[in-house]
């Protein structure tokens, strides 16, 4: 294979130019190929030219490392004569606008060590991710048999506004939302980055169940966030090695209002101390300690499915928070995989604090995990599929359910695209509910296959054929409340049985146009239930008899995964 040949060359003289070999090249690594060994083999033998290679003495080590974190291109040329050295490093700037200590963090190169282009890689991303620096140049030049590295960093201005409007379409809702942010960089002259923010939405969302199609629906939110381009952890906690690591660190605070016509009105207070890190090509983030308030008021009784409601009530959350995201590529298929996990309340429940001021103190475990795969086709095609599981366990919840704000939901346009979102489920809940005024459901269990098989149908227009498939359930125990004995029924179908949840899957077709514009893509997405099981007074493969019931169409931004 011609391809892969070319690809181990690029991978060795990658190599040679991580280990000092500055000058490497594809020319010095060449593959010889003998097929006398007999038919349908070969022997493959990789060289390096002996007559460019001339061995250890090729490698050169960095003599010299310059920073000027305060350049300017207008003035490249201009004497500077403020100079400090830090660990090998000649930091100049006119002003004192960065601490020297905070540049050798972030610059992985060392005076005196062999050339590796992949730490110069690693260090150009690192300082390009930071925030503060608009432009950042990485040169590196051989001089008196050895390199002399120089990295001339233009700052971003101090401070500066911006605004941000965005379409949205997520769970069956599309409207517009917008955002207004006043940074304040390199705070302590150390990168940091103290930013206000304002934002807001409105949205629309398809009523399935009366004669008007869309609901109004309205949120604000504004917040105050510090972000530090290191780990806010005491020296002795912090591993020597995490400065290779893009470590950050956010605090934060947040109040939020969401109004849902004819449904509920919501406001969330929250605080939070964020980490995050890249490792191996993996990023981590990690939720030590976050506080959030949620108080709820439903416009009526019947803004869910009644038998939820209990779930919904003013509640504190306490949490601890880890996510794992990582993506990578082989051939022609590319993967990714997200992974989190949240607990809230055990502080609580080891010390027996069940509530505070009268509200009571979430106590639960959250888990999901969502893996996609995207193999290339011919043509520009390409086929997707993703794999999504979520479970959420309450202790301390008198009914039994779990609190509204951990979960599930189904439906929607990143979802089962054949209903519309929150109108699904749980289990084999009758669909003549699903169906009812103001029906709002949700679950601690969520299982969901989806494939795509997409195409471009012209330029800017590309098409799908998709096929959909999950549920979400409720644990199989004991919930107390007073209930109907309708209500009793839904919560049986509803509950997860080993033996009965694969009969209770939710399936759907359809076919999606989505037209690019480069900045954002526009979806619209057909889709026809092919099988329901909450079906009444009909076969729940409902796809033998289509109704125009049976047919969703879900409005989105972006691809659905």
């Amino acid at each position: 294979n011609a391809q892969r040949i070319e690809d181990e060359q690029l991978a060795l003289t990658n190599f040679l130019k991580d280990h000092g070999y500055f000058t490497a090249q594809l020319g010095w690594v060449y593959f010889e190929i003998d097929t006398t060994g007999g038919p349908n083999a070969s022997e493959i033998t990789g060289v390096v030219d002996p007559f460019i290679f001339g061995g250890l003495d090729e490698r050169q080590r960095i003599s010299k490392i310059t920073v000027r974190p305060t350049y300017s291109f207008q003035e490249a040329n201009t004497v500077n004569d403020s100079t400090r050295t830090v660990h090998g490093i000649d930091v100049l700037q006119n002003d004192r606008l960065f601490r020297p200590g905070f540049l050798d963090e972030q610059i992985y190169l060392e005076r005196g060590a062999f050339y590796d282009q992949n730490l110069l890689r690693t260090t150009y991303k690192n300082l390009s991710s930071l925030g503060v620096f608009q432009t950042v140049e990485v040169n590196v030049q051989p001089k008196e048999n050895a390199l002399h590295a120089t990295l001339n960093l233009v700052p971003l201005p101090k401070r500066s506004v911006s605004a941000n409007l965005e379409g949205l379409g997520n769970s069956g809702s599309l409207g517009v939302g917008g955002s207004f942010n006043w940074d304040n960089r390199n705070l302590f002259k150390g990168g940091e980055t103290l930013r206000l923010s304002l934002g807001g939405a409105l949205t629309e969302q398809r009523n399935s169940s009366s004669t008007s199609w869309l609901i109004d629906a309205r949120e604000l939110n504004a917040g105050v966030s510090l972000h530090l381009p290191k780990l806010l952890l005491p020296k002795t906690l912090t591993p020597p090695q995490a400065k290779f690591w893009r470590p950050k660190t956010k605090l934060g605070t947040q109040v939020a209002y969401q109004y849902r016509a004819q449904e509920f009105n919501r406001f969330n207070f929250s605080t939070n101390l964020e980490y995050s890190w890249t490792r191996q090509g993996a990023k981590h983030v990690f939720n030590p300690a976050q506080l959030s308030f949620v108080s709820i008021n439903f416009a009526n009784d019947t803004a869910l499915a009644p038998f939820l409601f209990v779930g919904f009530q003013n509640i504190i959350f306490a949490t601890t928070a880890y996510q794992y995201t990582k993506s990578w590529s082989n051939d022609k298929t590319r993967y990714f995989l997200n992974a989190s996990a949240k607990s809230g309340g055990h502080l609580a429940r080891l010390s027996g604090l069940n509530e505070w001021n009268g509200n009571p103190v979430a106590q639960f475990a959250k888990t999901g995990l969502d893996f996609r795969v995207y193999r290339s086709l011919v043509r520009k095609r390409q086929l997707a599929s993703r794999t999504f599981l979520g479970v959420t366990q309450s202790w301390n919840s008198p009914s039994g359910f779990v609190p509204f704000e951990q979960s599930f939901f189904m439906g929607g346009a990143n979802d089962l695209r054949g209903w519309t979102a929150y109108h699904f489920g749980p289990g084999a809940t009758s669909e003549d509910l699903l169906q009812s005024s103001g029906f709002f459901s949700a679950a601690p269990i969520k299982l969901v296959q989806s494939f795509e098989y997409r195409f471009t149908i012209q330029r800017a227009i590309k098409g799908a054929v998709f096929l959909d498939a999950g549920n979400m359930w409720l644990f199989n125990k004991t919930y107390t409340g007073t209930f109907t004995s309708a209500q009793e029924a839904a919560i049986e179908a509803g509950t997860f049985g080993w033996d009965s949840f694969y009969k209770q899957l939710g399936i759907n077709t359809g076919y999606g146009l989505r037209y690019d514009l480069e900045f954002f893509i526009i979806r619209a997405d057909l889709g026809l239930k092919i099988h329901h099981p909450g079906a009444v007074d009909r076969s729940n493969w409902v796809i033998t008899a289509p109704q125009l019931r049976d047919f969703n169409l879900a409005l989105g931004i972006g691809y659905p995964f």
